[in-house]
């Protein structure tokens, strides 16, 4: 990947992440860039599972319009309430346009996405199991769990604790600064940075000047390179005596495995991989983040287990696993603070309600060199939506998803009221099973 590439996607994140006023703004965005290029009508691929014909409408409109403004692919999740049974989900799919475009082959139900940073919910989901078996607490320092190895600490002598990693509060800084450790040429990013990075560049990386870029818990910063730290810690807690970092593993074994999730693995043992793609249509490098800081985005997955993923943190289901992803939803920290109405739960951050749309929810995006993603909860309504592409950007694609919350989600909850704090609607799912 180049420096080029690494900067646009940090770029996009934070400013998603830091603006406030997305939900308000998403309409005139979309619409905006949906002039570069005249839409034409499309169909669903085949294996979609369509709504009814508002949600239909809404999508298609929506799916139409990055279409036409050069994303190859995509495809649509929205979960929602039974409304026979509403203790129960029903998921609707929408697939759309080339997984590759020069093989000409169609996404599909088996189609799989770089999800990039939204597998942060899952290095997040390794933490939570953690904390409700017990012996793992989300004030435990850091250097609890690197057998040995030194964490930085701040210039109040301040350490990382586990809370910190998980809300964006470390201090460490967005990337390493020796990502490019394993390239032939260590001061040049290569492709494969990432899948090049070890257990020991990751220790080095946290002694080497520039890792702490502020005193744990002072600020808030997003940092691919704290999730990628989660992702180890906690898979060489649960995995332990590896030669490599077993956070693809332990994901397997604790999380995607239990709820059933087969199509969402490291990025290597992708075998139905959408194609990612420059803006310009060109192709993209794969972002094969799968070295030692793979939690903070190596994982791939599909529409079919991105909605079970959805279903079961929205409190739907019997899984055993419910409780532990519903709590990821608990507000544990605020985003930053000069603005402590946007709240953080384990990777998820939490907007309040606003006049434009008066329900808190949860979101969490990914954006890598050639793919985005974005999911959206909220779970005072049931409701969830996610978008998967194979191109395009962050500034088209999480817009779009919130212009469909706002065309599609109740404007009144659901179950229980809104607090903006984003807890999880679990007392009105007790009995549930996916739809």
């Amino acid at each position: 990947m180049e420096n080029q590439d690494r900067g646009s996607a940090r770029t996009s994140r934070r400013q998603f992440i830091s603006a406030a006023g997305l939900a308000a703004t998403a309409v005139i965005t979309l619409a905006t860039s949906s002039t570069a290029k005249a839409a034409g009508p499309t169909t669903p691929n085949p294996g979609s599972r369509i709504g009814d014909a508002a949600e239909a409408q809404a999508v298609q409109r929506v799916a139409e319009r990055l279409l036409n403004n050069g994303v190859p692919g995509l495809a649509f999740v929205i979960v929602k309430p039974d409304e026979k049974n509403r203790k129960t989900s029903v998921t609707t799919t929408y697939h759309y346009g080339l997984a590759d475009v020069e093989n000409g082959v169609r996404v599909t139900p088996r189609t799989q996405f770089e999800i990039a940073s939204e597998t942060k919910t899952f290095t997040a989901a390794l933490l939570a199991n953690l904390i409700a078996r017990g012996g793992v607490g989300l004030d435990d320092l850091a250097s609890e769990y690197s057998d040995g190895n030194p964490m930085p600490k701040g210039s109040d002598g301040s350490e990382i604790t586990l809370r910190q990693l998980v809300t964006h509060r470390s201090g460490l800084s967005d990337d390493p600064p020796n990502l490019s450790a394993g390239c032939a040429d260590p001061t040049q990013s290569c492709p494969d940075e990432k899948a090049k990075y070890t257990r020991d560049m990751l220790w080095e990386g946290l002694r080497a000047p520039g890792a702490l870029e502020f005193s744990p818990g002072s600020h808030w910063l997003y940092s691919d390179f704290g999730f990628g730290l989660l992702g180890t810690l906690l898979a060489d807690t649960i995995i332990p005596g590896q030669e490599k970092p077993p956070f693809a593993a332990a994901v397997a074994r604790e999380i995607t495995d239990p709820l059933g999730m087969m199509g969402t693995v490291i990025e290597t043992k992708a075998t139905d991989l959408a194609v990612p793609y420059h803006p310009d249509g060109t192709r993209a490098p794969l972002w094969n983040n799968t070295g030692a800081i793979a939690g903070g985005g190596g994982l791939v997955s599909t529409a079919e287990d991105m909605s079970f993923w959805a279903a079961t943190t929205l409190g739907y289901g019997n899984n055993p696993l419910k409780p532990v992803l519903t709590s990821m939803l608990e507000q544990i920290d605020t985003q930053a603070p000069e603005n402590p109405a946007f709240g953080m739960g384990m990777a998820w951050q939490l907007q309040p309600p606003t006049p434009n749309f008066p329900q808190g929810f949860a979101k969490k995006n990914g954006d890598s060199s050639g793919s985005n993603c974005i999911t959206l909860l909220v779970p005072d309504s049931g409701w969830s939506i996610t978008i998967l592409a194979n191109g395009g950007n962050a500034a088209m694609i999480d817009p779009a998803a919130v212009n469909l919350m706002h065309d599609l989600v109740p404007r009144r909850p659901i179950f229980g009221s809104s607090t903006g704090s984003s807890s999880g609607s679990d007392a009105g799912f007790q009995t549930g099973s996916f739809g």
